[in-house]
């Protein structure tokens, strides 16, 4: 079930990422529809889906019933965010890519990848779950991610020296917090936490209209990937050892690096039933393929995301092998059920 699952979703991911890089080559996406694709996806496909997923995950219900499971899945964004930023900085010299890299390291693609997987074998209520643990993380990526990857590339001289640039202002450097998909952040947990609060019901007409535009979002991700990709050619795509260096370290070592934290807390003492299915979700959670923000994010405000695209794309073709692994070997290891879900 979970090789299936992974292998129709990186099959299905691979095909638009040809058929992107296909498109780009016979000049149907140009450069400069490339940046359309991506100014839509951040601006309105992206925070419609995160209204429709957070005001349905956010609410008073669950924060009460699974605020262990909220509470640690903040102290795993954290410590994923901070974990990153020594890795990026072994990979880049230069910040620009020190930025996409720490993304990388720091966040994968678990809407695609993670919540797919574990309704696979789980359920609903696992999935629920899950996306409740993960809603700490999605708040980083809106705000730090945004923040990082839409950062200007330092300016060289002729010389190579850099060149120095007219100080930001507060308002600039603020600017992620009312980026677009922050706005759809603070109103996906609004929304969730009135219509579970307080009984109000979200008109069907707004919930359906927000919906079909949030189900846009992941197709155009994988074309816009592909059509970058198209700067490089297949031998450079495939040969360079850097973006799988980079894919162990996300795919591998992050996974190694949390199962070792939480082998440590069970030892200190907490093994009760909830031990299981938190730890179990937190180490699925960072074994995720990089997300897609790596090229979308860059490419919305007009800067080069090939670094990104190679990143992702080589991560997915190696999640072929370490995801269905790392699965099976945390639920066998954890001793998961459907049941341990349901407690």
């Amino acid at each position: 079930m979970v090789f299936t699952t992974t292998l129709q979703q990186v099959a299905i991911l691979l095909i638009f990422i040809f058929i992107g890089y296909f498109f780009r080559k016979i000049n149907i996406i140009t450069d400069d529809g490339r940046k359309v694709l991506a100014k839509l996806l951040v601006n309105l496909f992206a925070p419609c889906y995160s209204v429709i997923s957070l005001s349905t995950v956010v609410n008073v219900q669950d924060i009460t019933k699974y605020l262990l499971m909220l509470l640690v899945g903040i102290g795993v964004a954290i410590i994923s965010a901070i974990l990153a930023i020594p890795f990026a900085k072994l990979f880049a010299k230069d910040k620009f890519n020190r930025n996409i890299l720490s993304y990388a390291f720091a966040f994968g693609n678990i809407g695609y990848f993670g919540y797919p997987l574990i309704y696979g074998v789980f359920g609903a209520v696992a999935r629920a779950q899950m996306m409740l643990f993960c809603v700490p993380m999605t708040v980083l990526i809106y705000s730090y991610g945004y923040y990082i990857l839409t950062q200007p590339p330092e300016k060289v001289d002729e010389n190579g020296n850099p060149v120095t640039r007219a100080p930001r202002t507060l308002k600039q450097k603020l600017s992620f917090l009312y980026s677009m998909p922050m706005i759809g952040l603070y109103v996906g947990i609004t929304l969730g936490l009135l219509s579970s609060g307080l009984n109000f019901e979200i008109p069907k007409f707004f919930t359906d209209l927000i919906k079909k535009a949030g189900d846009c979002q992941s197709a155009p991700a994988m074309l816009i990937t592909g059509a970058v990709l198209a700067k490089l050619s297949f031998k450079e795509l495939f040969t360079s050892l850097k973006p799988y260096l980079i894919g162990l370290v996300r795919l591998v070592v992050f996974p190694l690096v949390f199962a070792g934290i939480f082998a440590i807390i069970y030892l200190c003492g907490w093994q009760d039933a909830n031990f299981a299915r938190i730890a179990f979700i937190a180490i699925i959670s960072v074994s995720m393929p990089v997300g897609m923000n790596t090229v979308v994010y860059p490419e919305s405000v007009g800067m080069d995301s090939t670094e990104g695209a190679k990143t992702c794309f080589i991560s997915y073709v190696m999640a072929l092998i370490t995801l269905p692994v790392i699965y099976m070997v945390a639920m066998n290891v954890l001793n998961l059920t459907i049941a341990t879900f349901g407690a």
